[in-house]
């Protein structure tokens, strides 16, 4: 008895000591010292047979556990292997920082890593503007147009099935209207932008803003001690030529980094639209053709230095000057429905100019706590933003012989002097723990804008200043931002994220005119979670839920009225209110290829600009309005072929229903469908990689987008790319919109009143562009963001 006792007792101590498991963990930085995510680490026995594994989360920590044994460690991402090498367990151990390099060292074989074209991870798409042919050339704008999801028309950057989505630079929101949006995007090359991130559920830490997301341009890095340098020019031809200047210097070398960037460019384009408004009695034909020419210059200098091991700091200037002038001569006919002919036409002329101007500069100081990831980041920003908007137009009503009809003629003149001024002040706490990876900051920011409309009236051929339609109109606000999130790897398969953001706002608003003053101040909570199942390496399923905001433009809350003929004038709304959002979103990733995800989002007082039509005078009034509660179910499917290492292609599409539900009288309720079907494609042509194709395809299926049915609408890109001088040299030809279909009409009612337009945006083209770099190819450095960007967009 006692012997077997005995044997007993040394079997189970046996057991217990090969049952004992032990924790290998580390943390996967890039070669900019920043956290790399979705690396899988695998640990292999000897019959190369999976032990466990683990994928690296968004700090770029992972953690295995496995019994005392011999093993293999594997850490790859996207099929590329960064690591390969004997672990021996026999207690827990922390490998620390390991850093992947764009050239690694495997068993003495060099292998020379490039990224996917296409990457798609649980919380976005990432486009690598940097790999791409058709992007290369171009500008930031050309490269939204051409990354997959995005869709960029008449200037308004969407997402398929998500609709207007805003914009960040290295993780902050570039807040300006889209016409300057555009025209800042175009100031910056192609060339220095490494990748697009759509991110469709964005953490705590990023701002509330944004309707369903937000796309995030990140800027190229460069590496340590060294200099390097890139020039580039290119020409563009629609219906006018265009073109483009550019150069990029970075220098890093101990602990000074030095950056400086330039571009200046030039565009003309012709835009044209015609419109019908279908009145009781009449019918109004309108056609439109407008010449705007677009003068642009950016620059930005930023300088970065280590003053210690663990603490870093830098400043950054980012300047956009554009000049631009439009002139366009609407005519419209009007027809009497009840004879079928032609009664009257309203003919005008319209010049307009306006010259915004941004500055920007941001301090940035980074403090490291230890080398475990462990971080404090400090930002302070201050925005300013001048725009002189100067407006003439004139016109007569005409009778069906094309006579002027007496007293009908009108004329005026508007100016107004926009400016804006923000200061923000930005803490990020960064605290990898073992039990979980713990996030938290502060920020606060305050926005002073005034506007000076000067309105001159020119009938009796001399100008005379208009009390009634001039006015001051001065809006402040405040903002106070706190956020928490954790994020936990509860086991290799199992991962979950929460994050709490909490927004107080303070506004007022003042019209000198009116004399009216109207405030508001409110506090909302913007919760996020996320969940992910990783059965294997290839495989992941993924929930998540985020509530955002929508705040109004700046301009949309000025309540003074502005025309600019007798029969359409546009005015603001003081009591307009942020629309909030809740979205939804379950995902399933096949074999990190196929990815499919089903979507809802529920947009409540949701706001926008309307023309809204009275049918006693004819008048239509444009105006922002909080009109309709929104819900919307979306499917999107995507797969990216890579089979074969010269074919490159990212093919999907998106379906989904939408139910508008008015809250007004002068819209109706409605609901519909709408999808886009689209395709990415780029070849390599030759052994060498120097000759490269791309081709992308989208259609947009005739359908219904909010209260608007749309019709359909193709676009067409092919470029050749070409590399030579040791690749030093690149040379791009691009065609743009070849099938000349981005024409798409689109149509809606107001007070049971139906209107519709067709326009187009002088999209179709030729580019031809060359980039040249040269200097040291290892070089390091920092891009650094703005942390009042987020005011930008709401400038109106």
């Amino acid at each position: 008895m006692k012997k077997i006792s005995l044997l007993l007792l040394v079997f189970l101590y046996q057991t217990y000591c090969f049952a004992q498991q032990y924790e290998l963990k580390g943390k996967v930085n890039s070669q900019n010292k920043q956290a790399v995510e979705f690396v899988i680490s695998s640990l292999l026995d000897n019959q190369k047979k999976i032990i466990a594994q683990a994928t690296t989360d968004s700090l770029g920590s992972f953690s295995i556990k496995a019994e005392k044994g011999n093993y293999r460690l594997i850490l790859e991402q996207f099929g590329t292997e960064y690591l390969n090498k004997e672990i021996t367990m026999n207690q827990n151990m922390d490998l620390g920082i390991i850093e992947i390099k764009q050239s690694v060292q495997l068993e003495g074989v060099t292998l020379k890593t490039r990224k996917k074209l296409i990457e798609q991870k649980v919380d976005r798409l990432v486009f690598n503007v940097e790999n791409s042919v058709t992007a290369t050339g171009g500008t930031a704008l050309d490269a939204l147009k051409a990354t997959p999801t995005v869709r960029v028309q008449n200037e308004i950057i969407s997402v398929v099935g998500k609709g207007e989505i805003l914009v960040m630079i290295d993780d902050h929101l570039q807040r300006m209207p889209q016409e300057d949006l555009a025209a800042f995007l175009k100031s910056i090359p192609s060339d220095n932008i490494k990748s697009i991130e759509v991110i469709t559920t964005p953490p705590a830490k990023y701002d509330a803003e944004g309707n369903s997301g937000l796309i995030n341009i990140k800027l190229k890095t460069s590496k340590a001690n060294s200099w390097n340098a890139n020039i580039g020019t290119s020409y563009t031809q629609k219906t006018y030529a265009g073109g483009n200047l550019n150069g990029l210097f970075t220098y890093n070398h101990d602990n000074l980094s030095v950056e400086a960037s330039v571009s200046k460019g030039k565009q003309t384009l012709l835009t044209t639209s015609q419109s019908n408004i279908f009145y009781k009695d009449e019918t109004w034909k309108q056609e439109v053709k407008n010449k705007s020419i677009a003068d642009v210059l950016s620059v930005g200098l930023g300088f970065d230095y280590k003053l210690t091991s663990k603490w870093s700091t830098g400043v950054k200037y980012l300047g956009s000057f554009t000049g631009k002038t439009a002139s366009n001569n609407p005519f419209t006919t009007r027809y009497n429905n009840e004879k079928g002919m032609i009664d009257s036409y309203i003919a005008s002329n319209v010049n307009a100019e306006n010259n915004p101007k941004m500055n920007a500069v941001n301090f940035h100081n980074t403090f490291v706590l230890d080398t475990l990831g462990k971080n404090i980041a400090v930002d302070l920003d201050y925005f300013d933003y001048n725009k002189n908007d100067y407006r003439f137009f004139s016109g007569n009503e005409l009778d069906a012989n094309k006579n002027n009809i007496p007293s009908s003629f009108f004329s005026s003149t508007n100016s107004n002097m926009n400016t804006i001024k923000n200061y923000s002040a930005n803490i990020d706490v960064t605290l990898p723990y073992e039990w979980a990876n713990i996030t938290f900051g502060a920020k606060a920011f305050h926005n002073n804008t005034h506007n000076n409309l000067v309105v001159y009236n020119n009938e009796t051929g001399s100008p005379v200043f208009n009390t009634n339609q001039s006015n001051v109109f001065n809006y402040k606000e405040y903002n106070q931002a706190l956020y928490f999130s954790a994020s936990k790897k509860i086991n290799a398969k199992w991962e979950t994220q929460i994050g709490l953001r909490a927004e107080a706002t303070q506004t007022k608003g003042y019209s000198e005119n009116l004399d009216q003053t109207n405030t508001n101040n409110y506090m909302k909570l913007f919760p996020t979670a996320y969940v992910t199942y990783v059965p294997n390496e290839n495989n992941s399923f993924s929930l998540n839920y985020s509530r955002r905001i929508r705040r109004p433009d700046f301009d949309y809350l000025n309540p003074f009225v502005i025309r600019t003929s007798p029969y359409y004038y546009s005015q603001g709304n003081p009591y307009l209110k942020p629309s909030l959002i809740d979205n939804f979103e379950f995902s399933f990733i096949r074999n990190q290829k196929w990815v499919n995800s089903v979507y809802f989002s529920q947009v409540s007082d949701f706001g926008q600009e309307l023309s809204i039509i009275d049918p006693d005078t004819n008048v239509t009034r444009s105006t922002p309005i909080n009109y309709a509660n929104t819900y919307q179910i979306g499917l999107s499917t995507s797969y990216n072929f890579n089979k074969w290492s010269w074919w490159n292609s990212f093919t999907g599409f998106n379906l989904n229903y939408q139910n508008v539900k008015s809250k007004t009288d002068f819209i109706a309720s409605i609901d519909g469908y709408n999808g886009y079907i689209y395709s990415n494609n780029d070849f390599t042509i030759n052994q060498n990689k120097t000759l490269f194709i791309g081709l992308n395809y989208g259609l947009q299926l005739a359908g219904r987008y909010q209260i608007f049915n749309i019709s359909t609408l193709n676009i067409l890109d092919i470029s050749v790319k070409l590399l030579t001088v040791k690749k030093n040299l690149s040379i791009t030809i691009l065609g743009e919109d070849l099938l000349n279909a981005q024409k798409p009409l689109i149509s809606y009612s107001s007070n049971g009143i139906k209107t519709n337009v067709k326009s187009y945006s002088d999209t179709r083209g030729f580019r031809i562009s060359l980039s040249y770099k040269f200097g040291n190819q290892s070089m390091k450095s920092k891009e650094r963001n703005f942390g009042n960007d987020e005011q930008r967009n709401r400038i109106n």
